[in-house]
């Protein structure tokens, strides 16, 4: 009888059976379990798949469980473990379960939609939800769909929505305890939240002396790794501290998840990149600030921002679960219990908070909407449309939103598509700028690096050049050698911002009074000491409040762009009405996106076609107050919207909201409209009831009239409001004889009714007339006797003749 070693050992049959019968598989396992190790390798021992691809999130997870796995067997990677990461790959013949991360998973699947040769993919820790696992899962579940209904795919994570998932993949769900040990939690309060970082410290000398064994923290970023290293102090000979992050290179990474030499301990400064699929010997505590550094995109500035967030609950638990994968552990939280219960319970996906721009790309190439792919959730129809803009200035899809032969290219690249774009455009340059595709791959290098010392991009890069740093060296090697090129002795530093504009044509900016107006519509802020005189700017990165910050860029003459990239100037002729001199300006501009470069009063006759859409425009912007009937018509418009609310069936959606969401309404009456005066003096009223038709105008009048008639024969206006009763304002004696209050909307609106004196000033307000006959009205008859003798006040008001008259002259 064999020993169970790990957790997941308890459910392979269960799980072998169900990617037997199934197409797809969904398997919750937490940390420890051995799910992204001992898992893999089996079901590659046993048969019962030719070749298996299991993508892991991050590069340090993938190299670390493909050495593992690989030592399992005796071999080195290459062999029947294979690796694909980004610049390194190492596979063979003899090849059967390869580890990759995303990106190669997606452009595996875009290379081979039938994936001859594999029939299982995994998706390890999918609860982390990057927009390239959501990519490829998507991909993967297409072609299993229409080219391979024998491909089997397997989700596996620690952390899941796991119904909401379960019912998305339509597959059964196989759960695996862990084999963790008990994490204690200890929170550890805050007098300030600001002050999360400077606690950090006092709270690895608190671990160190409370508890055994190495410590692993978790922080956003570099920069609060630099600052905790530095703000340690004294912490003793036995302890080593280290850092952990991406940034990193193999062997720093490698160094940092060794054990601790014997008789030592070690503390780990990290980021999330310890979060998930890795082991670091020793480590029995864990320290979470609870904090994670993560791109969010600006949708007004099509920039993706790194901000710091509070973590999920999920990622916390992932965090927690390091201590306790060899023996009990420790977990100390900053900041309350009542904090932690309040956080979300799973970090929102990043397809719904990043730019889609290469997702896009992936389906254009796939030959489908981002729209028609199976994925879990969909980007919302603004990041859809920012991300078309985007394609289109870098001409990988054209006006109708096709792929052209350059957005093949510059997808077949592998790589970011603005750094494509500029490297291939560069290549075409190469004629009239000699040597300009040596400076795309040493800008495209700089970018890698990450780390730029000056704002202007020219002296960073220049700055580089001569003092160039390890990873820059390879880096541009490495492109060069790619592109076939030597590197020159001197490049043309003068046409960096050329290739700016050829990566981030959306970030080209014009001076604008305080600011600066950059081509796709967003205003953004300069450091003036920077760049005092700059006309135009080619603009890198962004960020700071609202993302309206420019970090890197380098001013630009644009000039250069007619002569260079006359592709990304269009003419148009605009018809437009200007709010501030009250007149249609109709012009012919050269244009960059959204900045004006040039204009001159076109010649041409104003199209009314143009003349009612600028019309429509500035009505859509100011709403329907602009007219002067408005106050007139607020009536109609909140009858309008009480009549949807209570007979939806009956009458559309006709709020002011939506009336100005879609103004065609409106089309007929503009059409002759020729001044902004005549536009003011519309007759909105006819126009509001243009969109009813004959018989709802009558029900209209029927159900919510604008006027009732009360028993002395006087027909008496009605209030409405969108939220409560309607309202009657009349003189007491006008409703004498009237026994129960009047009926709108069939009994649907109360009506409230507000007697008042004869000289109109209120008496009373009721909802229900027949009770206020018979109780409160004695009262205020006996006043009203003494003060208006000459009126009639009856002593039975119920059964009693209305007037709107003196007793003398009824």
């Amino acid at each position: 009888m064999s020993v169970i070693v790990l957790p997941i050992e308890s459910v392979y049959s269960q799980l072998s059976e169900s990617l037997s019968s199934n197409s797809s598989v969904l398997l919750q396992a937490p940390p420890g379990a051995g799910k992204s190790t001992w898992l893999p390798l089996q079901l590659m021992l046993s048969g019962q798949f030719k070749k298996i691809v299991m993508l892991e999130p991050r590069r340090l997870a993938a190299r670390n469980i493909a050495n593992f796995l690989a030592q399992q067997l005796g071999e080195q990677v290459g062999e029947q473990i294979g690796l694909r990461i980004k610049q390194e790959a190492k596979v063979s013949s003899r090849t059967r379960l390869e580890i990759v991360t995303e990106g190669v998973l997606t452009r595996i699947i875009q290379q081979d939609p039938e994936l001859d040769g594999i029939d299982l993919i995994i998706f390890d820790e999918f609860h982390e939800r990057s927009l390239q696992a959501d990519t490829a899962l998507a991909l993967s579940l297409e072609s299993q769909s229409a080219l391979r209904d024998d491909l089997k795919i397997l989700v596996m994570s620690a952390t899941l929505d796991s119904e909401r998932y379960q019912q998305f993949l339509q597959c059964p769900l196989i759960s695996s305890e862990g084999r963790s040990y008990p994490v204690e939690e200890m929170y550890v309060p805050l007098r300030s939240e600001r002050e999360w970082l400077a606690a950090i410290p006092s709270v690895i000398h608190k671990a160190i002396e409370e508890q055994s064994g190495s410590i692993l923290v978790f922080l956003p970023g570099q920069k609060e790794i630099n600052f905790v290293a530095q703000n340690l102090g004294e912490l003793g000979d036995n302890i080593d501290v280290v850092s952990l992050f991406g940034e990193q290179n193999k062997q720093q990474q490698q160094a940092a998840i060794a054990p601790a030499p014997q008789g030592k301990r070690k503390v780990v400064l990290t980021t999330n990149v310890a979060e998930t699929s890795l082991t670091i010997e020793g480590v029995r505590v864990v320290i979470d600030c609870g904090k994670k550094r993560a791109a969010v995109y600006n949708l007004n500035t099509g920039v993706s921002e790194l901000q710091t967030q509070s973590i999920s609950k999920a990622s916390a638990v992932q965090r927690a679960g390091r201590a306790g994968r060899i023996e009990p552990g420790v977990v100390y939280r900053l900041g309350e219990k009542t904090q932690f219960d309040r956080r979300i319970a799973h970090d929102l996906p990043q397809i719904k908070t990043s730019d889609i721009s290469a997702l896009m790309l992936e389906a254009k190439v796939w030959g489908a909407e981002v729209s028609a792919l199976p994925l879990l959730d969909q980007p919302s129809p603004a990041q859809q449309e920012q991300a078309t803009q985007l394609l289109q200035m870098l001409e990988v899809l054209d006006a109708n939103g096709k792929l052209t032969p350059l957005g093949a290219q510059i997808h077949s690249f592998g790589t970011e598509p603005r750094h494509a774009h500029m490297i291939l455009k560069a290549q075409q340059l190469e004629v009239d700028i000699p040597d300009i595709t040596a400076l795309a791959c040493a800008l495209v290098s700089l970018w890698e690096e990450g780390k730029q010392h000056n704002p202007d991009v020219v002296i960073a890069l220049s700055a580089m050049l001569s003092r160039p740093t390890s990873s820059f060296k390879q880096a541009y090697q490495h492109w060069c050698k790619r592109l076939k090129i030597a590197k020159p002795a001197e490049l043309p530093i003068s046409a960096v911002p050329l290739l700016i504009a050829l990566a981030y044509p959306d970030r080209i900016a014009k001076r604008r009074g305080q600011g600066f107006l950059m081509a796709n519509g967003a205003g953004v802020k300069v450091n003036e000491q920077v760049w005092p005189v700059a006309e135009y700017l080619a603009i890198v990165s962004l960020g700071g409040e609202k993302g309206m910050q420019v970090f890197s860029a380098t001013p630009l003459h644009i000039e250069e762009l007619n002569a260079y990239l006359p592709y990304l100037i269009s003419q148009q002729t605009v018809c437009e009405f200007d709010e501030k001199q009250l007149k249609f300006i109709h012009e012919d501009r050269e244009r960059l996106g959204q900045i004006t470069l040039s204009s001159k009063p076109s010649r041409a006759e104003i199209d009314t076609q143009a003349r009612t859409q600028a019309w429509l425009s500035l009505i859509a912007k100011q709403g329907l107050s602009l007219f002067k009937s408005y106050g007139e018509c607020e009536q109609l418009l909140t009858r309008l919207k009480l009549a949807c609310k209570f007979y939806p069936d009956t009458f559309r959606d006709l709020s002011e909201h939506a009336l100005i969401a879609d103004l065609t309404w409106l089309y007929p009456y503009l059409e002759q409209v020729k001044q902004y005066d005549a536009l003011t003096k519309l007759a909105l009223k006819d126009a509001l009831m243009s969109c009813l038709e004959w018989s709802q105008q009558q029900a209209l009048e029927k159900l919510l009239p604008v006027k009732i008639q009360v028993p002395s024969g006087s027909n008496i206006k009605l209030t409405y409001q969108e939220e409560g009763p309607a309202k009657l304002s009349v003189r007491m004696q006008e409703v004498f004889g009237m026994l129960e209050t009047p009926k709108l909307c069939e009994g649907r609106l109360p009506l409230l009714m507000e007697l008042l004196s004869p000289a109109q000033r209120p008496l009373q307000l009721t909802q229900d007339l027949a009770n206020f006959w018979g109780t409160s009205y004695k009262e205020v008859q006996k006043e009203m006797k003494g003060r208006y003798p000459k009126h009639f006040w009856p002593d039975d008001p119920a059964n009693s003749v209305a007037t709107n008259r003196v007793k003398s002259r009824m």
